[in-house]
């Protein structure tokens, strides 16, 4: 019986073709509008992924090297009574408000830093790690350059241990306050990689004052870009930075979120200020505070005094004694605030039992206590706890119990 197809299909046409016919229909040429040629975006952004991924997978290679061997920490550079204080690439910042001491501190590390003798008692017990020179690069922000910036220079060179005259190698200084704020950044760039073509020696920077090398110190990403690009400095110049930035009016807060973000980075954060008297006037006394100390458990404060001859040095045992005495009858805010680091750090205790052992501590009355402790809940000063993580006090309520505890500030 023959097969008779069905009329009603459509049979295509290509169905025919002979086998020359087929192959005629494959050498088709695309034009160039019909296929689709990356754009000029993609193509950056693909160069770009590429280059992230070969520094990304270098990372890899050198962390997996120096993993398979032994870790030995460097020594901190700088040290005061066997507790490291700075260590070596990190970001350090000394804190303080309008006409606290604070420059003069940070010339007096710098010159440290720098001295033919560290070991002299003008440094107040800070010591150098042995055996190594530094280069400093003191980079200035607001000081006017005929008088001001010039007497620092000599005022760290004296310290130093050298003449007016010397010019020391390892010693390079400038200012950036008259380059446009947007590119401050490209400026230091240009001058530690200028400094690092110069020497080999680890370097020791000092900005003062940061706040002044962003556009807006309360911007957070502005702030959040100016630490990536220190850190990103410590690790390409081998390169360890303090930093000099002013508190807020009448707080314990560095300035803006300039100076939040700088308590988050920083691995080492200094305090200076005068103490009050019982009716709140400045004496001259003056106290540096360890806020944070990554390294290690924080230090005592060292209270100090200036002098016009010799600038910063330690004050006189009597006249210390007698004003630790006067604070821990006083209870004050920041020194209960520094009780509860320790007292807390196992978690949350009772509220009664706070109380009690701050009460018998400060020699103080309950209401006191409770005042302090509210006035800390809710100023929120600077605390951090034994691993440098910024916290807070918080208080909550299981039942009918109480309790404070500290929490992480994110």
């Amino acid at each position: 019986m023959e097969f008779q197809q069905d009329k009603d299909i459509y049979r295509p046409p290509i169905f025919d073709m002979s086998d020359e016919e087929l192959a005629a229909t494959a050498n088709i040429n695309l034009s160039t509008d019909e296929v689709k040629q990356p754009t000029p975006n993609e193509d950056k952004r693909a160069s770009q992924q590429a280059q992230h991924l070969n520094h990304l997978l270098e990372r890899e290679r050198l962390v997996s090297d120096a993993a398979t061997r032994s870790v030995v920490f460097s020594p901190p550079l700088i040290s005061r009574l066997e507790t490291g204080i700075i260590g070596r690439g990190t970001i350090n910042i000394i804190q303080g408000a309008y006409g606290s001491h604070k420059s003069r501190l940070a010339e007096l590390l710098a010159a440290l830093m720098l001295a033919n003798d560290p070991n002299d008692p003008k440094f107040m017990g800070f010591d150098r790690t042995e055996l190594e020179r530094f280069c400093v690069c003191y980079i200035d922000t607001e000081r006017n350059q005929s008088e001001e910036l010039p007497f620092a220079i000599q005022g760290i060179k004296l310290k130093a241990g050298y003449t007016l005259a010397d010019q020391p190698v390892d010693f390079r200084f400038t200012s950036i306050k008259a380059i446009e704020r947007g590119h401050r950044f490209d400026a230091i760039e240009a001058f530690l990689s200028h400094v690092r073509e110069q020497t080999a020696l680890h370097l020791f920077c000092l900005i003062d004052v940061v706040t002044d090398a962003v556009g807006d110190f309360n911007d957070a990403k502005e702030s959040m870009r100016l630490y990536d690009f220190i850190g990103n400095l410590c690790d390409k110049h081998n390169a360890t930075f303090l930093l000099v930035i002013h508190q807020n009016p009448g707080t314990e807060k560095a300035r803006g979120h300039t100076g939040t973000e700088a308590a988050n980075k920083a691995s080492t954060a200094l305090q200076i200020g005068f103490e009050k008297d019982a009716s709140g006037n400045d004496t001259d006394l003056i106290r540096l505070r360890y806020l944070k100390l990554r390294r290690g458990k924080r230090p005592e404060p060292v209270y100090l005094q200036y002098k016009e001859v010799n600038g910063l040095a330690l004050a006189e045992a009597d006249q210390v004694a007698a004003h630790i005495n006067h604070r821990k009858h006083k209870a004050d805010t920041e020194d209960i605030a520094d009780r509860l680091l320790s007292l807390l750090s196992e978690g949350p205790l009772p509220k009664n039992e706070v109380w009690t052992t701050l009460e018998t501590e400060f020699k103080a009355k309950n209401a006191t206590i409770r005042e302090r402790l509210k006035t800390i809940v809710e100023q929120q000063p600077p605390m951090y706890d034994e691993e440098g993580r910024a916290v807070r006090l918080a208080d909550y309520k299981e039942g009918r119990n109480q309790f404070f505890k500290l929490i992480p500030i994110e």
